[in-house]
């Protein structure tokens, strides 16, 4: 009886501490993500992903944190800024038109990765 009243103890010690552990890194990853995306909307890449139709949302939560820190870093040390901003001017962009930007590679594989989601 002892034994089954420490068994019993112990697992919901675990279960408590477990759940703990979850909801806090839930917390915590939803306060990073809304930081990073505060970050993100300074930068003229946010509008880029507007312009394209690729939900900015989707983009954050989908894409590791070091992939949209390498292509932020990439928005700000851009030398084409005047490029960028008479595209961003227009409301759609065409993905075919964005030659000037550091971050054309990675752009084009998300619109593909997003018809791609859509088709399905």
């Amino acid at each position: 009886m002892i034994v089954g009243g420490a068994l019993v103890l112990l697992v919901t010690g675990f279960t408590l501490r477990l759940s703990y552990t979850i909801l806090t890194n839930l917390i915590n990853g939803r306060k990073f993500h809304h930081k990073l995306e505060q970050e993100f909307s300074r930068l003229r890449l946010s509008n880029m992903l507007a312009a394209l139709g690729i939900s900015k949302k989707d983009y954050i939560y989908q894409n590791s944190v070091k992939d949209i820190n390498q292509q932020m870093q990439n928005c700000s040390d851009c030398s084409n800024t005047d490029e960028c901003d008479e595209k961003l001017a227009d409301s759609k962009i065409d993905i075919t038109d964005i030659e000037f930007c550091n971050n054309e590679a990675d752009l084009k594989e998300l619109k593909r990765q997003q018809a791609h989601a859509l088709a399905e």
